[in-house]
């Protein structure tokens, strides 16, 4: 059942559901400062901006409660095949994440929820998709250098992250070096399945930090033998 807004005796209706280019469009304003709730309601209802200006705080409130409950909502969707994902759409997708759902939602929904038109169904997938990343992440710690209590602060702090850009320009580093620092490689390294890319970079850590360690290994042992 759809809600009305009364304005000088006019009803306006707030729908049920919104589409994904109106839940982008209120990710644009800024929710913190009240003065842009005529806009935001505006956006949304079609009513005029001047006289949701001169509307009661309350009743404002009141609209903007009921907003936020319809994004809110999620419903069940037919979505990207997290278990099939390759290893460039799982980086679009982080990259997409780490700049902004109000700057790439379009993007995000096209690759996760191509058939999607509803936003709580979009946001399903978001949401899908969220926990799987932060599984990915969890699961290769060793390979992204990060911790458990790290995750757990990013998750219930929802930090974010100070240099966005900076995600794009390590993603693409890393595709460089899969790709042997040849350009015709590039999209052969991405259309790899993602868990097959991981494996092959944790590996090639692990690697690295056993040489590490033999380095040290040895690096003690000549400074024993040259202290006797």
């Amino acid at each position: 059942m759809a809600h009305k807004l009364n304005i000088n005796d006019q009803e306006y209706e707030i729908p049920t559901r919104l589409s994904i280019e109106q839940y982008q469009t209120l990710l644009a304003f800024d929710w913190q400062d009240a003065k842009y709730y005529p806009m935001i309601l505006a956006s949304i209802t079609g009513a005029p901006i001047d006289q949701l200006s001169k509307a009661p705080e309350d009743g404002l409130a009141l609209g903007m409660s009921l907003i936020i409950q319809i994004m809110n909502q999620r419903t069940e969707c037919a979505m990207l095949d997290l278990s099939a994902i390759t290893f460039g759409q799982f980086i679009d997708l982080d990259v997409w994440f780490s700049l902004g759902l109000d700057k790439h939602l379009k993007d995000i929904a096209d690759l996760l929820a191509p058939a999607g038109y509803y936003a709580d169904e979009l946001m399903w997938a978001i949401d899908k998709f969220a926990e799987f990343r932060v599984y990915t992440f969890r699961q290769y710690k060793v390979l992204f250098g990060i911790t458990d209590k790290e995750l757990d602060v990013a998750i219930e702090d929802g930090a974010e992250v100070v240099d966005k850009m900076n995600v794009a320009r390590s993603w693409y580093r890393v595709i460089v070096a899969l790709a042997g620092d040849n350009l015709l490689k590039i999209d052969s390294v991405t259309e790899e399945p993602l868990k097959k890319a991981l494996n092959f970079m944790a590996y090639q850590k692990e690697r690295v930090l056993e040489a590490e360690e033999k380095q040290r290994q040895q690096r003690r042992k000549y400074d024993l033998q040259r202290n006797r």
